[in-house]
């Protein structure tokens, strides 16, 4: 059985901050690079503005266009990618291109704010260099 390749999250043209703001106010925290289970790669990447700390996950809509919000989120889940805490589950879902123009899912799941925690990010992030 032949393994399907799918398209890595290309992020090369992304520049971040991670000691100060950037000019929209977005401090980077970390990232991390990895794969779901049939090996489609993925990018997490963590940032915070203000008091808010979302995840962002990147990966190749490839087989995947027709999930809704609820599927990429479950999927993030099921992986042990983001695990939510409480009841309030705070994330939006986008459909995009990344930065070589290969359709992407970017679902950003919000983490913290100034009401409270509502996720966690269970995979170990890496800091900028």
């Amino acid at each position: 059985m032949q393994e399907i390749k799918f398209p890595i999250p290309n992020r090369n043209e992304y520049i971040p901050s991670p000691y100060e703001p950037d000019a929209d106010g977005v401090l980077d925290v970390g990232y991390y690079k990895g794969s779901i289970t049939g090996g489609r790669p993925y990018v997490l990447e963590c940032w915070q503005m203000d008091d808010l700390i979302v995840a962002t996950v990147f990966f190749s809509d490839e087989g995947l266009e027709a999930y809704d919000r609820e599927d990429l989120v479950l999927l993030l889940e099921l992986e042990d990618i983001i695990r939510f805490v409480g009841k309030q589950r705070l994330f939006q879902c986008t459909h995009t291109v990344d930065d070589a123009d290969v359709p992407m899912w970017a679902v950003n799941v919000t983490l913290q704010n100034a009401n409270g925690k509502y996720a966690e990010v269970l995979c170990p992030l890496r800091r900028y260099r």
